[in-house]
């Protein structure tokens, strides 16, 4: 009995504390209150574990504190908020985007054959340097005076009002130019990054394929640019929000891939450059955003399947609300938003979803075997690179998922990512630096917590002996994630799945 006791002893302080908190809100409030305070805390709980899974996997794989990962929060919020309101922006980039991409795949599939020719290593080294400077100075030119904020000018609240997308937009003309300059950027940038023997190129012909059609592609979408703004538009708000999940955090975990190979892969022996990196990383992206989208924020809306009104809402239970769709359903005699308890589906859901990956599939298997010790997985021959950055695009696109399933609820706008990031820190802290259950359980905690202290904030705090309750700071209601860490790690100092190093 007492070794069952022992080996669970993480799980039984996390429901310790869980219990604590609910009979602590039970005594306070009337039960449909402490319903309430429970979903608000489990809808902020889901947000927060999207960021935090993320964050314990490429700790726990790649001993990677990334600081960036708020921003991967905050672009998928712009990303998908792009998509359902104003998809201009990316069939206006996504060409330019492809166009290099699939330049920089033609250009490696013959690289090997192309260095190998050039014979003396000084002779190389002369070349790609030329190489290099060529896919510079294309680059530059083709993407020299881009107009991005005509673009994101959709809206009359932007300053200087709406621009109407024929006006915001290049003339095919000029936007086929620069997809041919990107095109050679990518030959050139392709070309240059193998020119180091990677091994047989048996995959040349298929890869040199692939980068010509998403060249063609590009040039595909130009024409087609205002029927597909239309299009878009005139989807159902239903499939535009599940266009924008898909779409956000499949951008989210490309930017992830990029950032790993272009810029976390060089430090990994050092740990204070990623640090520093990964700051740098929040501060550029965030002026590149207010830059794009300007500083003002933007509201997405919620679809009409979690927001439908009439006479028979708020649903009274789940069950007629797959019928009614209502904004709301009754929960004890108070409504609460079904948008809500989609949050903490799409939560539970994920959690689940990234569970069983770690724990039934042989890529679950590497990843968990590179957790204990990575140099025996990459000793068995397995590319430990590639899991790198698969596991890295895996944790960004989590938290790009959920920066578009937040928008609704609390908006988009340039600051939404570091307060997120900030509570993902204390969960994952709480629940053990690369434990996948311990984020899990550390956002249950931090999300409980920040949802009782917000209604301590509303309702004050009523001492014996005095007539009226006593107004708190809503900077109590952020303190009392910090005081359940210190509990935590007063307990447990290595957090509650954490081990010792």
């Amino acid at each position: 009995m007492f070794d069952v006791f022992r080996r669970n002893r993480p799980l039984l302080v996390a429901v310790l504390l869980v219990a604590l908190i609910v009979f602590w809100m039970s005594n306070r409030y009337e039960p449909k209150v402490t319903a309430n305070i429970l979903l608000s805390g489990l809808t902020l709980g889901a947000l927060y574990f999207l960021v935090a899974a993320g964050l314990s996997l490429i700790f726990g794989l790649m001993d990677v504190l990334n600081f960036a990962h708020g921003l991967m929060f905050m672009l998928g919020a712009y990303f998908g908020y792009t998509v359902y309101a104003n998809p201009r922006i990316i069939l206006n980039t996504l060409p330019l985007m492809l166009a290099l991409g699939g330049g920089a795949m033609a250009g490696a599939a013959p690289a090997s054959w192309v260095w190998a020719r050039l014979g003396a290593a000084q002779n190389k080294r002369g070349a790609l340097i030329v190489v290099w400077l060529l896919a510079g100075a294309l680059t530059l030119a083709g993407i020299w005076r881009f107009d991005l904020q005509s673009l994101a000018a959709n809206a009359a609240t932007v300053a200087g009002g709406a621009i109407a997308t024929g006006q915001a937009q290049e003339a095919a003309g000029a936007l086929a130019a620069r997809l041919g300059l990107l095109s050679g950027a990518g030959l050139a940038l392709g070309l240059a990054l193998r020119s180091r023997e990677f091994g047989p190129g048996r995959s040349m012909a298929r890869n040199a394929a692939l980068g010509i059609g998403l060249v063609v592609l590009a040039f595909a979408i130009v024409p087609a640019r205002i029927s597909g703004e239309a299009f878009i538009l005139g989807l159902s708000n239903n499939l535009r929000f599940v266009l924008a999940l898909a779409v956000g955090a499949l951008g989210g975990a490309a930017i992830g891939a990029l950032t790993e190979v272009g810029l976390i892969r060089p430090l990994y022996s050092r740990p204070i450059y990623q640090v520093l990196l990964t700051l740098g990383l929040v501060y550029v992206g965030t002026e590149f955003i207010k830059g794009v989208w300007g500083p003002v924020g933007y509201y997405m809306d919620i679809p009409d399947y979690f927001n439908t009104r009439g006479g028979d809402c708020p649903s009274p239970n789940l069950l007629l609300w797959f019928r009614d769709h209502c904004g709301s359903i009754d929960v004890l005699g108070r409504p609460f938003p079904s948008y809500r308890l989609f949050i903490i589906f799409l939560g539970v859901a994920v959690f689940i979803a990234v569970a069983a990956l770690l724990r039934y599939t042989r890529l679950g298997m590497i990843i968990r075997a590179g957790v204990q010790d990575r140099e025996m997985v990459q000793a068995l021959g397995i590319n430990v690179q590639w899991v790198f950055t698969l596991v890295f695009a895996l944790g960004t696109g989590l938290a790009a998922l959920g920066g578009v399933a937040a928008a609704p609820f609390i908006g988009v706008n340039p600051g939404i990512g570091q307060d997120f990031l900030l509570q993902s820190f204390i969960s994952v802290v709480i629940g053990g630096m690369g434990s996948y259950p311990g984020a899990a359980i550390g956002t249950l905690l931090v999300g409980l917590a920040r949802a009782f202290g917000d209604q301590l904030v509303l309702s004050g705090v009523q001492f014996p002996g005095m007539e009226t309750a006593v107004k708190l700071s809503p900077s109590i209601a952020r303190a009392s994630t910090v005081l359940i860490m210190a509990v935590v790690l007063l307990l447990r100092p290595a957090g509650l799945f954490g081990k010792k190093e």
